[in-house]
């Protein structure tokens, strides 16, 4: 639902935009949004990252809560339909245009209509069609907090394994970027996990300008190349008799191992013993620097969220108001704000939305 870090440190998990956000946080924050939650009846634990959840740990229970606020403050719902554009008059907001011609009339339009991730919600980009016909600035959405996929088969092999902790690599041509410590998850088409969705902008944006990326997983990040290696001589000089692949058993779960013994090129019951030295540096490089290809495109449909949108410089901090039309707000993510996995981008929705609302 939301972080209970430090507010002073809050700002500090979202994107070089995210300065935007203060004004909203001051107004309402993660402690008004718990108090908001918790005088109406829904109980919240906080887990040891951060991280806010109904006790209940169902999101049902959250909609439950707002569902019956709406009731409650006579909001007239209407499901099932598609905004067309937005009416103007005289320069500003007036009410909206449904698909089937109908109209609805008002003072203030609030456009909260997300990003383009989970189209199963209704995300389509809508939104963010009629800002841009009102004028405003779009920075092209990006997926963000997405699973990377990679090429060839190995992902598949290992699917469903961790390592923890991890650190990512991200190299095209000179650029180079490295992510903090955190935990990894091999899925049947590439990684996924923490660590993965933190740092994975870098690499999306690569490879949505055409750059071809490449991906190495450190898996022993806290140990240097030549602590790795002690570590396994130690190991095969403990166990003189086992094979290789029970030696690397120790350090990796079976399938890993195994994979690892295949890439590098060795029999998987060759005896410690007989290992050649190039043939010990490739299973220790390997663990430094387990090298794939990024895929060559990201799909939204993976992505918790949506990078970019309308532009902060069009919209008041202080009011979510357009700068360019009178009577037009915007809430949540279609603003160009993204912030870390650890419910930053909830906590984020909630305030744009709130300070939308009272303004």
């Amino acid at each position: 639902m939301t972080n209970a870090c430090p507010e002073q440190d809050l700002i500090g998990h979202y994107s070089r935009t995210g300065e935007f956000l203060r004004d909203a946080f001051k107004v309402f924050g993660s402690k008004e949004l718990l108090a908001f939650f918790g005088s109406r009846g829904l109980e919240t634990g906080i887990e040891d990252d951060g991280k806010v959840f109904p006790v209940t740990g169902k999101a049902s229970s959250v909609l439950g809560v707002l569902e019956k606020e709406i009731e409650i403050s006579g909001v007239r719902m209407l499901r099932g339909k598609r905004v067309k554009n937005i009416i103007m008059k005289e320069g500003r907001a007036a009410g909206i245009v449904l698909e089937d011609g109908s109209e609805i009339t008002g003072d203030k339009v609030i456009i909260a209509s997300g990003g383009l991730s989970y189209s199963a919600t209704g995300a389509s980009g809508d939104g963010l069609s009629m800002a841009a016909g009102t004028g405003h600035t779009i920075i092209p959405p990006r997926p963000g907090l997405v699973p990377l996929d990679l090429e060839g088969s190995i992902p598949k092999d290992i699917e469903g394994l961790s390592v923890t902790p991890a650190r990512i690599t991200f190299r095209s041509g000179k650029m180079k970027y490295s992510s903090d410590k955190g935990s990894l998850i091999f899925t049947r088409s590439g990684i996924s996990g923490p660590v993965t969705l933190l740092s994975s902008a870098k690499a999306v944006d690569w490879i949505l300008r055409g750059k071809t990326v490449s991906v190495e997983i450190d898996m022993f990040p806290d140990k240097s190349p030549e602590e790795v290696s002690r570590m396994l001589r130690k190991e095969i000089t403990a166990f003189p008799g086992k094979s290789i692949k029970k030696i690397l058993k120790t350090f990796f779960p079976e399938r890993l191992a195994a994979v690892i013994l295949e890439i590098a090129g060795i029999d998987p019951e060759k005896s410690p013993s007989r290992l050649k030295a190039p043939e010990r540096s490739r299973i220790e490089g390997l663990c430094k620097c387990f090298k794939f290809s990024a895929a060559k495109s990201v799909s939204f449909e993976k992505a918790q969220i949506t990078r970019g949108g309308v532009s902060v410089k069009d919209i008041d901090p202080r009011t979510m108001g357009s700068k360019k039309i009178k009577g037009l707000y915007f809430a949540g993510e279609i603003i160009d704000v993204d912030g870390e996995c650890g419910g930053f981008n909830l906590q984020a929705a909630f305030s744009t939305g709130y300070l939308a609302g009272v303004s």
